[in-house]
């Protein structure tokens, strides 16, 4: 095998190696029973357990160290500015280092939608 074969080779595998990395640490949100409830839970991982992770400018009360999670009730949730591609966009905020970074979070279909109840639906074929 050449040395540029072998260099090719091993940048691929680096790069094979660093994307999950950064797919775990994406912030997940999914739709959960609290109580007789349903909640949004919000997921994600911090570079320290000190950094505030917020929503729409409100600082989440989340429950973990580096891991974390938050669960909000939808009424809640439902308030918050939606970014494009229906998501929310989730501030993670270190103040000792002055640093912020913003995670663009998909929503699970329909999780935040209105609830709209049909006196009627006509269906009609052409």
């Amino acid at each position: 095998m050449s040395a540029v074969a072998k260099a090719a080779a091993l940048i691929c595998g680096l790069v094979v190696f660093a994307v999950p990395v950064e797919a775990e640490s994406a912030a997940q949100a999914r739709l959960v029973h609290c109580g007789a409830d349903t909640c949004l839970r919000l997921a994600g991982h911090r570079p320290d357990a000190t950094t505030a992770v917020s929503v729409g400018g409100r600082e989440l009360a989340v429950e973990g160290g580096r891991d974390w999670r938050a669960t909000v009730p939808l009424a809640t949730a439902r308030t918050w500015p939606l970014a494009r591609g229906y998501a929310l966009r989730v501030t993670l905020a270190d103040a000792a280092a002055g640093t912020e970074r913003i995670q663009s979070v998909p929503l699970p279909p329909g999780s935040l939608g209105s609830h709209v109840e049909l006196a009627s639906l006509v269906v009609s074929g052409r």
